[in-house]
């Protein structure tokens, strides 16, 4: 059973790029953010930046939700948004599922890309200003096993999507 967490920071196209990799793979795509608790959507909300402890519960939905989509798709393959900001979060997805092969794709990209991305979208509970606690506790998984970085900065959808394609000799 494998599932492809599509992570980074607000703004670098995590919903956008999940929703094709499964379009891609044929599995379903799983929406991370639907998983927060009410107190997190609220807190952000509120302009208040999420603590670990604030993200432990999520993380563990993210993993076991996940999973479950992956283990009852036809292909054992599933795709969810998640920050997975740090390795420790990716590690504790890991830990809640660990019969399942989580690979992490972490899109990345520079900050002002970010906050403009951020700015431009309606109706989100993650606010521009939000970005730059993301942006500082973010850990790119340069040569952690099962882990893709992708820098997205100035890419379009379909460069990024051919780059993870390639790495994972999906065409």
């Amino acid at each position: 059973m494998t599932v492809y967490v599509v992570g980074g920071p607000a703004g670098t196209g995590k919903t956008t790029i999940g929703e094709r990799l499964a379009a891609t793979l044929k599995c379903p795509f799983v929406e991370g953010d639907s998983l927060h608790p009410q107190a997190n959507i609220d807190k952000m909300g509120a302009g208040h930046p999420l603590t670990d402890d604030d993200r432990w519960g999520w993380l563990e939905q993210v993993a076991l939700v996940s999973a479950k989509a992956a283990h009852e798709a036809p292909s054992d393959t599933a795709v969810v948004s998640c920050s997975i900001l740090k390795k420790s979060y990716r590690d504790w997805i890991r830990q809640k599922s660990p019969a399942t092969q989580f690979e992490m794709v972490f899109l990345y990209c520079s900050y002002d890309e970010l906050v403009q991305r951020v700015a431009g979208r309606q109706g989100h509970f993650m606010k521009s200003d939000m970005v730059k606690s993301q942006y500082d506790i973010m850990e790119v998984p340069h040569g952690e096993a099962h882990a893709l970085p992708v820098d997205t900065t100035g890419k379009s959808p379909d460069e990024i999507m051919t780059e993870i394609e390639k790495a994972y000799s999906l065409n």
